[in-house]
């Protein structure tokens, strides 16, 4: 299976494993073949906008999983299910803000590429999600530019690389490294970006082409403040010259991106617990149906204005300032310069803090 990038990929994985499981939809599984084959054949569900839900889900997701397990303690696809199940505790605990136990994460890789059942597939996915827990450790570390997290993530890529070097993971990954170290290591990310473009794949070399000239227009971006005024969907004028002194964070996300809707929560807890301190937000939003994206905020409590043109990808704002991936979320300091480009996650809360302390 493939390695699964994000928790919507894994919950959606799981959702059709766990119907398995639980014989909804279908009748139940009555072997291994039958429980893992279903899981490709099921329709994809969405995932709830409603953050008790979401955990809820997830939950009865991974005991499907340890059920599998269970079941069939000699399957080679235990190490499969063990793996969904480790990514998916992960999510669990970050949603919860709970701590992760990534020394057991990795020794369960470790335990997997010594398996002799495992297949060579399910070893690089283990390798891939390795690297990608790596990053994440590396992402909330003090320092991204030397230390020890660094040197571990630095090795764990290196590894992915030297082993599947025309695995597009491989190039997913270092994309993603590059476009973390953008603002934080800047001289690293273009060194990435270099390589790349040299990529023997040219559909690769062109995008790391583009995105080394969307980085050089985006450091510029953080030497002034940003200029943006428009008329949202609510109809209020929106204009960043007239939010000085407030902390902003620009979030451009879609209904249609499940990270996206991953990430919701997180910011509508952040956005209730500082903006009175004076943390504001501005959604640029890529969907396509207006009357869609309207009623998915007003459910998930998302109480900021909202840009739509109705372009997706061809958004006016968002291709202006370069948003090739979303969720993309830039905080901006009292000032309106930009100063982080991944406001996410458990680092969103902090980061609004330090430069509402400025």
């Amino acid at each position: 299976m493939d390695t699964l990038k994000n928790i919507l990929s894994l919950c959606l994985a799981l959702t059709v494993l766990a119907q398995s499981v639980r014989g909804a939809d279908a009748p139940v599984a009555k072997t291994a073949d039958e429980l893992w084959q279903s899981i490709q054949k099921k329709e994809q569900k969405q995932l709830p906008s409603d953050r008790a839900q979401i955990g809820e889900r997830l939950e009865q997701l991974r005991d499907a999983l340890l059920g599998f397990e269970q079941q069939y303690p000699a399957d080679p696809r235990r190490w499969d299910s063990k793996l969904l199940r480790g990514e998916l505790e992960y999510g669990l605990a970050r949603a919860d803000n709970h701590s992760t136990d990534d020394a057991a994460f990795f020794a369960l890789t470790k335990e997997v590429l010594a398996a002799p059942d495992a297949s060579a597939e399910t070893k690089a996915d283990a390798r891939y999600l390795a690297a990608e827990r790596r990053m994440a450790i590396l992402r909330t570390s003090e320092s991204v530019t030397n230390g020890p997290a660094r040197a571990a993530a630095d090795a764990a890529i290196q590894e992915v690389r030297e082993k599947y070097p025309d695995d597009p993971r491989t190039f997913r990954m270092q994309f993603d490294v590059a476009e973390f170290f953008k603002t934080r290591d800047p001289q690293a990310a273009e060194l990435i970006f270099r390589e790349l473009e040299t990529n023997k794949f040219p559909q690769v070399a062109a995008v790391a082409y583009q995105d080394l000239l969307v980085m050089k227009k985006q450091q510029n971006f953080g030497k002034a403040p940003l200029d943006l005024k428009f008329r949202a969907v609510d109809g209020t004028t929106v204009d960043l010259a007239k939010l000085r002194g407030k902390v902003v964070l620009l979030d451009f996300w879609a209904t249609w991106c499940g990270p996206c809707r991953i990430e919701i929560p997180n910011v509508v807890a952040t956005y209730n617990a500082l903006h009175s301190q004076g943390f504001e937000i501005i959604g640029i939003s890529l969907d396509q149906d207006k009357e869609q994206m309207v009623k998915f905020t007003k459910a998930a409590g998302m109480a900021w204005p909202q840009y739509f043109d109705g372009k997706t990808w061809g958004n006016e704002i968002s291709t202006r300032f370069g948003i090739d991936s979303i969720p993309a979320a830039w905080l901006l300091d009292k000032k309106g310069v930009l100063r982080f480009t991944e406001a996410r996650g458990g680092s969103l809360g902090e980061q609004v803090k330090r430069l509402l302390a400025e």
